[in-house]
C-alpha cells in the first residue's frame, strides 16, 4: 500500500490522538504483529483472544512503526514513546473494519486485474499455480501462505505493491457471507471456484450451502467477467444456475483434468496423463477458445513440479486464468513445470536417518487425504510406504464416513505401517482394517508426540512417509520430530 496518515485519517473516519512528525510520508506496509514492526509500518492494534494489540503500541513504534491504528486512547508510555519518535496514532473504534476500509480504498487505487480464488480443496495450490503461471508476463501478487479469511485478504489487497498488474486472492470461508464480504472490498475481476466438497458440513449443513457459500465469489462477478469452474466436480451445474451466469453475461471457461469439458466455448483440459517414478504428473495441455484461432485445439506438453495426479486439476485451473489474461499456453506450461509446494503442502524434507519425508500436514479432507495418498502410492521406492494422518476437522455429520474413506485410500495405498494420531483419526484405523489392512500394520497413537517416537523406532532411510492432518492436529511437531 502507498498511503499517508493523512488519507488514512479520511478512509477510517478514525481520530489523531497523536500526530505524526510527518503526515504525508507513505506507510511502508501493515502489521498487527509488534514484533514483526518495521521501519515506516502501519501498526494494527487488534484485540485478540489472550492479549490486546492495544498494549503493544510502544513495542510496535519502538520497532520503527510509523503509525498505530488502535480502539483506544495510548496510554502515558506509548504516548511517549510516540512523539519521542515522531510517529502517530490513531483511534478508530474497531481496529479490523479499518483495516477493511483501508483495503477497499487501496483497492480502488490499484490498476491491477483482481482474481479471486476459492474451493473446499486446492485452492492454495491453484492461487500458487496461478501466481507462478502470471508471473511469466506480469507484475503479479498473490495471497501469502494461508492469510485467506476475513482478515488476511485485507492483508493481501494492502500488500499489494502500487505497480502491481495482477492480484490473485485467496478466499476463503467457513459460514455464508464471507466471501461476499471479501468481494465487497477485494471487487474481483475473475473467479475461480476449484470444487465444492464437505470441509464446512459441521457448520453449514449440506453441500449445496456451502456451494452457495462458494458462489458468492462468481455472483460479485460484473458482465463480462471471467467465470472459471471445474467440469469435473458435481456441483458446477448448482453453482453457475445459482450465480446466474449466462443470464448475467458472465463469461464462462471450464477446466478439466478428464479430458474435454463437454458444450464449453472456452476450456482448458489434460490428455494422456501419465507419472514418473516420484509421483510427478505429465500431461498434454490442451485448450481452445481463448485466442483468434477460438474454434482450435491447442496442445503442449506439460510436466508438472509438483507430485500427485490430483494437481493435474489445479493446473488446470491455473493454466485457464493465464490463457484469459492472454499468455501462450507455451508459456503456461513452462510456468507450471517451475511451480514448487508450498509449506506444508507436500513438501518434500528428509528425516534424519534419511527416509524421505512428505510434509502435508497444513491441512486435510476426506479428499485431499485420498489425494495425498493416491501420490504416496505412484511414489517408486525401494522402502516402506508409511502413512501419519491425523484429525481433520469441520465435517460434522460427515466425519465418521470421511475418516473411513481415508482408511480405506490407506488400505489401497500399500502402506506397510498406518499411524492413526487423534480421536476421529480411530475412524481412520477402522476405515483401513475393514478394507483388508492387516492390524499389525496399524497404529494409534494420541498426539504428535507419541507417533514421534513410534517414528523413530521404525523407520529406516529407504522410506517414505506422508504425514497429513488438519492444522489444528499440528503434525509438523511429527515432522518436525523426524527430521531433527
Amino acid at each position: 500500500m502507498k498511503l499517508d496518515t493523512n488519507r488514512i485519517l479520511d478512509i477510517t473516519s478514525g481520530c489523531l490522538a497523536i500526530a505524526p512528525r510527518d503526515s504525508s510520508a507513505d506507510l511502508t506496509g501493515l502489521t498487527w504483529d509488534s514484533r514483526t514492526a518495521w521501519q515506516g509500518c502501519l501498526y494494527a492494534a487488534l484485540p485478540g483472544e489472550r492479549v490486546d494489540g492495544n498494549d503493544f503500541v510502544a513495542a510496535a513504534i519502538e520497532a520503527g512503526a510509523m503509525l498505530a491504528l488502535a480502539s483506544r486512547e495510548p496510554d502515558a508510555s506509548a504516548a511517549q514513546v510516540a512523539q519521542a519518535r515522531g510517529a502517530g496514532v490513531i483511534v478508530v473504534e474497531d481496529v479490523e473494519k479499518a483495516i477493511t476500509e483501508l483495503a477497499a480504498a487501496w483497492r480502488s487505487m490499484l490498476g491491477a486485474t483482481v482474481i479471486g480464488i476459492t474451493g473446499s480443496v486446492g485452492k492454495t495450490t491453484v492461487k500458487s499455480l496461478t501466481r507462478q503461471v502470471l508471473s511469466s508476463r506480469f507484475k503479479t501478487c498473490a495471497t501469502k501462505g494461508n492469510f485467506n479469511n476475513e482478515l488476511g485478504a485485507p492483508y493481501t489487497v494492502l500488500s499489494a505493491d502500487a505497480d502491481c498488474e495482477m492480484l490473485v486472492v485467496e478466499m476463503g470461508m467457513d459460514d455464508l457471507g464471507q466471501i461476499e464480504h471479501i468481494c465487497s472490498f477485494a471487487r474481483p475481476d475473475m473467479g475461480l471456484v476449484n470444487n465444492v466438497g464437505v470441509s464446512h458440513l459441521e457448520r453449514l449443513g449440506s453441500r449445496e450451502n456451502i456451494a452457495r457459500a462458494k458462489a458468492e465469489l462468481f455472483e460479485a462477478l460484473g458482465a463480462g467477467a471471467f467465470a472459471f469452474l471445474n467440469a469435473d466436480d458435481d456441483m458446477t451445474p448448482f453453482l453457475r444456475e445459482h450465480a446466474r451466469l449466462e443470464e448475467r453475461g458472465v463469461v464462462e471457461a471450464a477446466f478439466s483434468m478428464a479430458g474435454e469439458p463437454a458444450g464449453a466455448s472456452k476450456a482448458v483440459w489434460a490428455e494422456d496423463v501419465s507419472v514418473d517414478d516420484e509421483g510427478r504428473p505429465r500431461f498434454a495441455l490442451c485448450a481452445r477458445g481463448f485466442d483468434v484461432l477460438a474454434g482450435e485445439t491447442q496442445r503442449v506438453e506439460c510436466e508438472l513440479g509438483l507430485r500427485g495426479v490430483h494437481n493435474i486439476s489445479n493446473a488446470c485451473g491455473a493454466a485457464a486464468i493465464g490463457l484469459a489474461c492472454g499468455i501462450d499456453l507455451s508459456d503456461v506450461a513452462q510456468a507450471l513445470s517451475e511451480a514448487v509446494p508450498e509449506a506444508g503442502r507436500q513438501e518434500v524434507k528428509h528425516a534424519a536417518c534419511g527416509a524421505v519425508v512428505f510434509d502435508d500436514a497444513y491441512n486435510a479432507s476426506p479428499a485431499s487425504m485420498t489425494a495425498s495418498l493416491r501420490m504416496l502410492a505412484s511414489y517408486k521406492s525401494s522402502g516402506r510406504k508409511i502413512a501419519v494422518l491425523g484429525d481433520m476437522g469441520e465435517l460434522g455429520e460427515a466425519s465418521v464416513e470421511g475418516h473411513r474413506e481415508s482408511g480405506r485410500a490407506a488400505a489401497q495405498a500399500g502402506l506397510a505401517l498406518l499411524v492413526c494420531v487423534g480421536e476421529a483419526a480411530g475412524d481412520i484405523a477402522r476405515g483401513a482394517c475393514e478394507a483388508g489392512m492387516p492390524e499389525e500394520c496399524i497404529v494409534r497413537v494420541a498426539d504428535a508426540d507419541v507417533a514421534v517416537a513410534v517414528l523413530k523406532e521404525r523407520i529406516d532411510s529407504s522410506d517414505v512417509v506422508l504425514v497429513k492432518a488438519s492444522h489444528f492436529m499440528r503434525l509438523d511437531r511429527v515432522v518436525e520430530g523426524i527430521i531433527a
